[in-house]
This record gives C-alpha cells, structure tokens and sequence, in this order.
C-alpha cells in the first residue's frame, strides 16, 4: 500500500501561481487548461505542484477540476499588506508537517545546515522529497515571517493570539428606522425590582365631532347632541319639570322655565302664544286650551260664547256677559 503524503513537495510560491491561475478562469478549470495557460505539459512534476497548492489549502482537485477555496479569496481581498500576511502564514501552516515543525522549534534556532535529514529522521519524509521539502520550508517560513534571518522560528500560537481580529469595514447591523416617532417618558413611576405596578384605569379619548355636510343633509349630523344632553341634565337637577302645555284654569299661569347651557350660561325659552279661535259657519267652536291667561266659555239658551281674558279691560265684557245670563235667568 503507497504511504500518503501529507506535505507538499514544492514551493509555495509555485502552488501560489497555481491558484492565480484557476482563479483568473472563473475560480475553476481543468487541469489541462491550467498546464495551457502556463505553457506546461500535464506531466508528474506539474501535478506535484498542484498537489503542493492543494496541501495549502488554495485550490480543491476533484474529478481533473480545479476550485479555489475560501482562503485564496481572503487572501486575495485582503485589505492591507498586514492582513494579507496573516492569511498567508495560515496558508503556509495549512500541512501539518510544517506545523509539528514550527511546535517543535518555536522560539528556537533551525539547524537549516541539517534540515533535510532531520526531516528523513525525525518527521518520516522520504528521502527522494527530503532536500525539496527542506528548501520549501525555510523560503515559505521566511516570506510569512515564521522564521527571521537569524533562522529562529517562532511561537505560532502566539502569534495566532496576537493576531487582531479581522477589520470589517460594512457594519452587518441594520440602520436604524430614521421615520421613528419619539418615545415618551413612562408615567409610571419606578417601583422595586420584583414588584409588578398595578394596572391604572385610562379614560377613553372621545374623539371630537366635526360637522359633516353630507350627514347634516340627511339628518344624521350629531353635532349637537352634546350641548342638548347638558341642557336635559342641567334642567332635571334645577328642580321640579312645569309642563306648559296644560289647561291654564287648572294649573294657573307659570314663568316661563329657563335653560342653562353647558358653560353655566342661561338662556329664555321663548314663551307660548295663546290659540285664537275663528268662528266658522257650522256651528260653536269646541274650546281650545290656552297656553296662558284665564279662559271664560258661556253657554245656553241663545248664547254660546268664549272669552281669553288677558287683561283688565276684559273684565267687563264678562260682567255684560254675566249681566245677559242673570237678566234671562230673572224672566
């Protein structure tokens, strides 16, 4: 069974070429149109290169296609040189070789005289890719800043945690609405924690009547509804109701009743007519009720005769009356 290589035998560099190159065709293409674009042959040594940029974790290789991955694309739309490091370096530690590799000298110098054995001995790198491999590390580990000229590598876990967060320069939160009516203060005053308010009764808003021409032509405006029941209110505690309309020799002659208004304003009532009585040709007229003064009717033998007194002077027509009555009564 063939031992799964799990680092990349080439440069970064070239596996960074790789993926410019799938990325300039839509972010996928065929491995022939790749080795086209680069005038190469898709031979053993261009497929270690691709497999180098898969170890990165640039490209992904599925059925002869190629596909660039998230971490080329935040690579490439980084927004500085700074960011676009970073990215890179996450890239480069991308094969865990070179990861154990870094754990293993952190803060520590590389014997990079001896690199290539140490990799046949103590990482299990085969020795026909040890001197490739060896070379790809140191130039990769220098171009990310993992190890100085001085060939000390250093403490990756430290810089992932000193590493800033990533800049995000479109907020994700949504503007706030700028059409937004102001809040009120709470009328309720605070009370401790634990203890609900108890609910207090709002009056209900009566909305104000406006006059409507339409409802004032059909009889349906309700404008004046208000004032007419204050009037009704206002009557009934004032004191006993005097009905106007019953015979004047019973109940005798009132003043008229006054009406107060909302606003505390009295206003007269305007008073009643007495009814006049024509004399038709069938016959005596029934008598008629008066809305005020005394009512005479005398009636008999040749005399039927009715009389409104309102005055003085009245007085002695019924005296001639009552004179006629007693001077036949007297025969």
């Amino acid at each position: 069974m063939p031992k799964t290589i799990d680092y990349p035998r080439t440069s970064y560099m070239s596996a960074w070429e790789i993926a410019e190159v799938v990325d300039d065709t839509g972010g996928k293409c065929a491995i022939e149109t790749c080795a086209r674009k680069l005038n190469r042959k898709v031979s053993g040594s261009f497929k270690a290169i691709i497999g180098s940029a898969v170890k990165f974790g640039l490209v992904t290789s599925k059925r002869e296609l190629l596909t660039t991955t998230n971490l080329f694309r935040r690579i490439k739309h980084a927004y500085d040189k700074q960011e676009e490091k970073v990215f890179h370096r996450e890239a480069f530690l991308h094969p865990p070789l070179f990861t154990q590799i870094c754990r293993k000298f952190r803060n520590r110098e590389l014997p990079v005289h001896m690199f290539d054995v140490m990799l046949i001995r103590e990482f299990g790198v085969e020795e026909i890719n040890a001197q490739v491999v060896s070379k790809a590390f140191v130039d990769g580990a220098r171009m990310v800043g993992v190890m100085d000229e001085r060939n000390v590598v250093a403490d990756i876990d430290q810089l992932a945690a000193q590493q800033t967060p990533r800049r995000e320069l479109a907020s994700t939160e949504l503007p706030q609405n700028l059409f937004r009516a102001p809040t009120t203060p709470s009328l309720i005053p605070d009370t401790p924690a634990g203890i609900k308010p108890e609910p207090t009764f709002v009056p209900p808003v009566t909305s104000a009547k406006t006059h409507d021409a339409v409802s004032s032509l059909f009889g349906l405006d309700t404008d004046g509804l208000d004032g007419e029941e204050a009037s009704e209110d206002t009557t009934a505690a004032s004191g006993p109701t005097v009905y106007s309309g019953g015979p004047a020799h019973v109940f005798g002659s009132f003043p008229p009743p006054e009406a107060t208004t909302g606003a505390g304003q009295t206003l007269p009532v305007a008073q009643p007519r007495a009814m006049e009585t024509t004399p038709t040709s069938a016959g005596p007229t029934a008598p008629t009720q008066l809305q005020e003064g005394y009512f005479i009717h005398i009636s008999g033998p040749g005399i039927d005769t009715q009389l409104t007194v309102q005055d003085v002077d009245d007085l002695q027509i019924v005296s001639i009356l009552l004179e006629k009555v007693r001077k036949q009564l007297s025969r």
